[in-house]
């Protein structure tokens, strides 16, 4: 599986760090992208271990959240499709 870098941008990195816009404009920019988790997070401003941070910012969305592990690495996959064709664990 090919794993792609977290999109970001200045806007996004100037938003407050672990805020919940901030959580949202990166899962956003990051839609129908496989990409490593701990990267994502560190993106959103948080660690790995206030990953459920995210995942509460992100449950009152339109987005379906998809958790994976390839080549001993956490990944995750967004998508506002929840049919997406990813073998992974469908969180929402």
């Amino acid at each position: 599986m090919r794993i792609k870098a977290v999109l970001r941008d200045t806007e996004i990195l100037q938003m407050d760090v672990g805020s919940k816009g901030r959580i949202i404009a990166t899962a956003k920019k990051n839609i129908d992208r496989v990409v490593n988790l701990q990267s994502f997070l560190k993106v959103m401003g948080l660690s790995l271990d206030e990953r459920c941070i995210m995942l509460d910012a992100l449950k009152d969305t339109i987005l379906h959240i998809w958790l994976l592990t390839d080549a001993q690495q956490h990944l995750i996959y967004i998508s506002e499709n929840k049919n997406a064709e990813v073998s992974g664990y469908c969180w929402q």
